[in-house]
């Protein structure tokens, strides 16, 4: 397989769970703990060490929730800043799993490691960085050796690529897998993946990577949750719609248990994706040029719209330069009168959502390939015009 057709599953999968597990899960307050508090790194680990007890199975049950969500893939922080690697056996463990369920495999794996004096010095100092360097790599080949095939390669705190060989490594690491995709280390990337935001790449295919609480990623103990499944159902169907995947994070406590109120969203959310499935996976994305203005993909000849801006019982469907042949609810397959006018589309008594308060689809049968039609009202700018 090329990168190229990784990089169209990849796509294709839109839906992955982020699992943010190391050391800082025993403190319950963050991943950046040792860093913002200035922490002794030894006192660090002598302190977390005794209460980091992962239970056997724990990485198993991040994947089983994975598959109850609906995602398609998943990444597992090997380490973080921090710089304590969570152990062959949990990577074996989850990798194994992903691998049994059908998922996809991702590794993160951060460059940057508070603990390392090598890693503070910079790259000042020649002798002591080049430790840090070779070690870098040893470390990421090992993950690229002893794991089984690696779908994708999330890096994080990686310096600028020339002062840590990352061509050099990456002619290694490519060999070793090589049909790997890797993101966020400045050069040498498949893929966009954007942190907090969906500022994607319409050139290209990219991810967004949301945590599902407030102020961190990793366990924090006293932050709940500050999304509704709703509005996560919104921001997965949003990216699907722009040409983007959701790589959504949960942060496991020092036992590798998943707190209760991010274990119910996500299934929560998965029980409205295995319904709406059709209108999220293998689609392509903005079928009519955005020019409905719509929240829409497609598949074929059926294009699926997110029912938003229901101010009354009559709702205008604009831009579709297609004839329609048929438009339903996605989740009950109920037939929805219309008329149609041009590229003008009326229908009436729409419900916006579900019972339990998640987004509906319409299900919309065209007699062709989608194609938009451009809002008069916006100028036509593909006309270039010549002056002398």
């Amino acid at each position: 397989m090329t990168i190229a057709e990784k990089k169209k599953i990849f796509n294709r999968w839109g839906y992955g769970l982020f699992i943010h597990y190391g050391l800082y899960s025993v403190y319950g307050l963050g991943e950046w703990l040792m860093f913002l508090e200035r922490r002794n790194p030894e006192e660090y680990y002598r302190d977390a060490l005794p209460g980091f007890r992962p239970e056997k199975g724990c990485a198993r049950q991040w994947v089983e929730l994975a598959v109850r969500g609906g995602m398609k893939y998943a990444v597992l922080t090997t380490r973080h800043h921090e710089g304590y690697f969570i152990g062959e056996e949990i990577l074996h463990e989850f990798s194994d799993a992903c691998r049994e369920h059908g998922l996809g495999v991702g590794f993160y794996y951060s460059v940057a490691d508070w603990s390392d004096p090598d890693y503070r010095g910079g790259p000042v100092s020649r002798e002591s960085w080049e430790r840090f360097v070779s070690g870098t790599h040893r470390r990421i080949r090992e993950l690229m050796t002893g794991y089984g095939k690696i779908d994708y390669l999330f890096y994080d705190g990686c310096p600028p690529p020339e002062t840590w060989r990352l061509r050099e490594l990456h002619r290694e690491i490519r060999s070793l897998q090589p049909e790997m995709l890797v993101s966020r280390c400045g050069e040498d990337t498949d893929l966009k993946s954007c942190e907090g935001h969906a500022d994607g790449d319409p050139s290209g295919i990219w991810e967004s990577c949301y945590s599902l609480q407030r102020s961190c990623w990793g366990y924090c103990k006293d932050s709940p949750i500050d999304k509704t499944p709703c509005q996560v159902a919104e921001m997965l169907s949003s990216n699907r719609h722009n040409g983007g995947n959701l790589l959504l994070n949960i942060g496991p406590r020092g036992d590798g248990s998943v707190p209760e109120d991010q274990r119910s969203l996500i299934e929560t959310v998965g029980k409205w994706v295995k319904v709406n499935q059709e209108a999220l996976f293998d689609i392509e994305p903005h079928p009519f040029q955005y020019h409905d203005r719509e929240i829409t993909t497609a598949c074929g000849n059926v294009a699926y719209l997110r029912l938003i801006r229901i101010q009354g019982p009559e709702r205008r469907i604009c831009g579709i330069g297609n004839r329609i042949l048929k438009i339903t609810y996605l989740d009950t397959g109920e037939v929805i009168p219309f008329r149609q006018n041009g590229d003008v589309v009326t229908v009436r008594g729409l419900v916006e959502k579900t019972p339990e308060g998640m987004p509906r689809f319409l299900r919309i049968e065209l007699d062709g390939a989608p194609f938009g039609i451009r809002n008069p009202m916006n100028p036509d700018c593909s006309i270039k015009t010549t002056g002398e």
